[in-house]
């Protein structure tokens, strides 16, 4: 008997074939499954690759229990239905992207944990629900409660003992002194501003901010947060010499990565620290007096007014970051034009003169205070499509260089770097190097190869690409733009390669040390997939939203994630 298949068959070799449309080859009957074995068992969402996006990341070997399923996927890759580049792209896993941008509430001290590289088990735990997820932080927080209340964990190692001789942490008296001047501010900030509504007391805030707190608080400020903000130079901080308007925004900072609950109580007084900066004669002297130099004063109160809006912007709340978005990280981008901080370069290495160490690390400060503004510029605009407050043509400032000289706190490190220090020639600016990237002749880019980067450039290098991106989609709107897009693409694959070869010499160290930028690859892949699809870009309706909703479902999408069936 002649089955109903055979006649298909049939049929298809007998007509003329249409396209590229293949023959059809008998297979398992019934409904297959697009799902791997793994995320069958753990109930969990699966893409339909081998290895899917959710083995990838969680370190599990991804197989289907049905061969002729294997098969099937190894013949359409044969077919040649995707591109190889592509499907080489579509393997990066990008699990920091879907959880740092998950819409579900997160706490503050979740948001951190996550930025500075803490959540090393992020894949590991995926597959636990919400409720399970947050049964397993409370009961972690609950178990080092009492590993550190039993155990004497400065014993364990010896270097927490000499971080009290750190930062100035070790004279009590001025310590005392200092904190009195935050307690000062907070006091101010209060009778001009709020109500207190039963929030905030001076009693209160004199027991979260006492000298033991604020030690501790600083100490956790340079382990974790200083990963993602490294703009200050610690080997010459001192807690009882700086503001107190940076000593409480770093404070604020720090206490967040201590506990869930130092979190919450952080949160509040970061509303009162986002008024008393942005709102102080301080910050408000430099946006309105002509030509403001770059004093000490000043610097200090940019950087403050940085922290506080990096904490503000993590919150969950909509009315706060939009405040962040439409008023606040403007008002920083003016204050870092009136300081010509867009052209501050490091060019205190020589060939002719010895290195001198204060001149060389305040221009490092100053070259990373203003990658850090231009790094946050960039967040906004891949999360939130927000368009971009810097320009490529003012980019005009010099990346970061030497991550180990200057976040060393070992004098004899800064007296070798001092001897060996050698220049490499006329430094390169932000703006040269996108434009070697984009420049159709390969041999400017060639000498970038040979010229040290390191990931925190790199990382401001590919932020950079994401705003020249978000530009060209929008133009792309009205006029052909195939060259440009062209050449952005190419930007995309040197930076690539530029990477790959940094990513080999740098060492297990400096990639702990630089947080979440160690995820770059991920936002390459962003950028390599709207370049090829930048249909998939959010709908004009979603633009410039207050939560990172609308880029999470975007992201999903480009990953081709879909329901176990």
């Amino acid at each position: 008997m002649t089955s109903d298949w055979d006649v298909l068959r049939r049929h298809f070799q007998s007509c003329k074939r249409r396209g590229s449309n293949p023959t059809p080859s008998e297979g398992r009957k019934g409904r297959k499954r697009k799902a791997c074995d793994a995320c069958v068992e753990s109930r969990t969402q699966c893409d339909g690759e081998l290895p899917c996006e959710t083995c990838l990341h969680r370190g599990l070997k991804c197989s289907l229990s049905r061969k002729g399923e294997q098969d099937g996927k190894a013949r359409r890759s044969q077919d040649g239905q995707e591109k190889p580049e592509d499907s080489n792209i579509n393997r990066i896993p990008v699990h920091f992207l879907l959880n740092y941008t998950d819409p579900a509430s997160r706490r503050l001290y979740d948001v951190q944990q996550m930025l500075t590289g803490c959540d090393k088990d992020l894949g590991k735990y995926a597959s636990l629900g919400k409720c399970e997820m947050r049964n397993f932080d409370s009961a972690t927080e609950q178990w080092m409660g009492l590993f550190h209340l039993f155990i004497d964990t400065a014993a364990l190692d010896k270097s927490d003992q000499d971080q009290s001789l750190m930062y100035g942490l070790a004279d009590t008296e001025e310590l005392s002194n200092t904190v009195s001047r935050i307690l000062g501010l907070i006091r101010h900030a209060l009778k001009s501003q709020f109500d207190n509504k039963g929030q905030v007391t001076m009693k209160e805030a004199g027991r979260f901010f006492s000298p033991t707190n604020v030690t501790l608080f600083v100490k956790a400020f340079f382990e974790h947060s200083y990963k993602n903000t490294r703009f200050i130079h610690k080997a010459s901080f001192n807690v009882n010499t700086i503001s107190a308007q940076l000593l409480l925004s770093i404070a604020l900072m720090g206490a967040i990565c201590v506990s869930s609950q130092d979190a919450s109580t952080a949160e509040v007084y970061s509303d009162v620290a986002e008024h008393l900066i942005f709102d102080g004669c301080e910050f408000g002297q430099v946006l309105n007096i002509d030509d403001p130099s770059l004093t000490k004063a000043n610097m200090e109160i940019l950087q403050a007014a940085m922290l506080i809006a990096i904490i503000q912007g993590s919150k969950n709340d909509v009315t706060i970051k939009r405040r962040i978005r439409t008023q606040r990280f403007p008002a920083l981008v003016c204050a870092a034009r009136a300081l010509r901080l867009t052209q501050t370069t490091n060019d205190a290495v020589s060939d002719t003169e010895s290195l001198e160490l204060d001149r060389y690390f305040h221009k490092e400060s100053l070259v990373r205070t203003m990658a850090w503004l231009y790094l946050v510029d960039s967040h906004l605009v891949v999360y939130y499509r927000n368009p971009p407050q810097f320009k490529i043509a003012e980019a005009c400032f010099g990346l970061p260089q030497h991550e180990e000289l200057y976040d060393t706190m070992d004098p004899s490190t800064w007296v070798n770097a001092s001897q060996n220090a050698t220049s490499h020639g006329p430094t390169l600016t932000l703006k040269s190097i996108i434009q070697r990237l984009m420049e159709r002749d390969n041999g400017q880019f060639e000498e970038l190869l040979s010229q040290p980067c390191t990931l925190f450039g790199l990382f401001l290098v590919l932020g950079s690409l994401h705003c020249i991106l978000f530009d060209l989609q929008a133009l792309g709107t009205c006029v052909d733009l195939s060259g440009p897009f062209w050449s952005l693409d190419v930007a995309f694959d040197r930076w690539k390669e530029m990477w790959d070869l940094t990513y080999t010499t740098v060492t297990p160290r400096d990639i702990r040390q630089s947080g979440f930028m160690v995820h770059s690859l991920e936002l390459w892949w962003l950028g390599k997939k709207l370049i090829q699809k930048p249909g998939r870009i959010c709908l004009e309706s979603a633009l410039a939203m207050d939560s990172t909703r609308t880029f999470h479902e975007m992201i999903r999408e480009l990953k081709g994630f879909h329901q176990v069936q």
